[in-house]
């Protein structure tokens, strides 16, 4: 009989879920179910959090039908970082989950972070850590003043794989990679951190290593029960472990709703805008996520009526321009962190068609991965070769072609673009194992290569160069055009 994993995937628009060998790593069977995001006011963008659970039934419906036999022997679960909801004690949903793109919390974020020295953020964290509107005591704070019964109910405040960890074995945990600035270099909760707010020590479910396991099925969501379910993580660790990265030398970059791009090594140097993890086996991940990859693609087809498609088809027929494209259309996460961001096309003319300013807008976000990855390059202390690319946007060649030049670094796109998925799968298969990173690098495959064009490194450099500094000249702007202090 085959021993297959299961690895899932909680995203921001679809669960995506599939089946590998646990023998060499290849993918035997893979679904995906779509779920909506709701923006019931301007900035909010929430999910209900029974969507998840109900896509993760459908999906193992699915899949076991497909797997035939084979005895699936562990499952992983990873998830989109920084949505919360809260739950009681027994994981019933007390709220809808505030995903990452939602800007409620600016205010309150803007307070907290004012409030901090420079002094006590270096005592806190180490480094130039800011508080900003996707962290998790920013959403404790407005539930304590928006929703106090449930404030007062909850017993944990949890991300999106961890309620239905909780769904799937009845344990209420936490990994130390997933609770970004509450946890220090020990892997345990900073105390001072969460006596930030009122419930900060109470509302955060115990921690345990995120490649150990959590419990064992239950026999809820369909999934017979007994089956090892690990602790899990965020997706950014899964794409991890699913781009098979070992040091400095190679970064990732997952083009899905936002760009990923991270690079692990075994320096670590405080880096503004960076998020640097603590060492896992002596090496340390430095990445950072944008507010909006593909979705800005998605906005800009979505806003001329055309399909995703028919837009791709017109950046490829366009004339070369000066269009600059800034892809903050729910303000920026990495590197700037700021939720008074917009999103800005500077240098359209009357000679301007669709076709230019579409293939700006996969240049914007191709720049906004470049300023990451050169962040992340200073925090490891090296310099990257190779960007290996995962995830929906990665299907488009012109893309792709795009990315590797505006990097000027070599791209490698992945055999399985879901490598979130496959990556929480492997950890799951390999919880225990001290040669994780090594194994599950063995078992990565890649489908293409795309080397940057040197015609068109000068072209790319200064379009970039301009872009770095609109942002800067327009900072000021954004903060009076919200008007929203920060």
């Amino acid at each position: 009989m085959a021993r297959a994993l299961l690895g899932i995937d909680i995203g921001t628009t679809s669960i995506k879920a599939l089946l590998i060998s646990a023998d060499d790593g290849s993918t035997l069977a893979s679904v995906g179910y779509p779920y909506p995001t709701h923006r019931p006011h301007v900035g909010w963008a929430e999910q209900d959090p029974r969507d998840w659970t109900d896509a993760v039934s459908k999906a193992w419906k699915e899949l076991a039908a497909k797997a035939g036999d084979a005895e699936i022997v562990a499952i992983g679960i990873c998830s989109q970082v920084n949505t919360h909801l809260l739950v009681d004690k027994h994981s019933v949903a007390l709220t809808t989950a505030i995903t990452w793109k939602d800007l409620r919390c600016a205010d309150i974020a803007s307070e907290l972070d004012a409030d901090i020295t420079d002094e006590k953020r270096i005592a806190l964290w180490g480094g130039p850590f800011k508080i900003d509107s996707s962290f998790s005591l920013s959403r404790i704070e407005w539930w304590r003043l928006n929703d106090p019964e449930a404030f007062a109910k909850a017993a944990a405040a949890m991300l999106p794989k961890d309620y239905v960890i909780a769904a799937l074995c009845g344990v209420q945990v936490a990994d130390p990679l997933s609770a970004i600035g509450l946890v220090g270099g020990d892997g345990e909760y900073i105390a001072d951190v969460l006596a930030l707010v009122d419930g900060g020590a109470r509302l955060n479910a115990p921690l345990q290593a995120f490649d150990s396991i959590a419990g064992s099925t239950n026999g809820a969501l369909g999934i017979p029960a007994g089956i090892p379910v690990a602790v899990g993580t965020m997706d950014a660790w899964g794409n991890v472990y699913g781009s098979g990265l070992l040091d400095a030398s190679h970064a990732m970059e997952v083009s899905g709703t936002s760009e990923i791009v991270a690079v692990l090594g075994d320096k670590s140097i405080p880096t503004p805008g960076i998020i640097s993890f603590p060492a896992i086996r002596s090496r340390s991940l430095h990445a950072g996520p944008t507010q909006a990859g593909a979705d800005a693609l998605a906005w800009f087809a979505q806003m001329h009526g055309k399909s995703i498609d028919e837009t791709l088809a017109a950046a490829v027929a366009s004339q070369p321009s000066r269009i600059i494209f800034l892809p903050h259309l729910d303000g920026e996460r990495a590197p700037h962190w700021n939720p008074n961001a917009q999103g800005v096309f500077l240098g359209v003319t009357r000679e301007s068609g669709f076709g230019e300013m579409a293939q700006a807008v996969l240049e914007g976000v191709a720049f906004a991965a470049r300023q990451i990855r050169e962040g992340c390059e200073a925090a490891a202390g090296g310099e990257v070769k190779v960007i290996r690319l995962s995830g929906g946007g990665a299907k488009s060649a012109h893309w792709n072609q795009i990315k590797a030049d505006v990097h000027n670094r070599t791209l490698q796109v992945l055999d399985e673009l879901d490598t979130g998925a496959r990556g929480i799968a492997l950890i799951a298969g390999g919880a225990g194992r001290n040669d994780l990173e090594e194994w599950a690098a063995s078992l990565i495959h890649v489908s293409a290569t795309f080397t940057p064009n040197p015609v068109k490194r000068s072209y790319y450099d200064e379009k970039y160069a301009i872009y770095v500094d609109t942002y800067k000249a327009l900072v000021g702007i954004f903060d009076r055009n919200t008007g929203r202090a920060r």
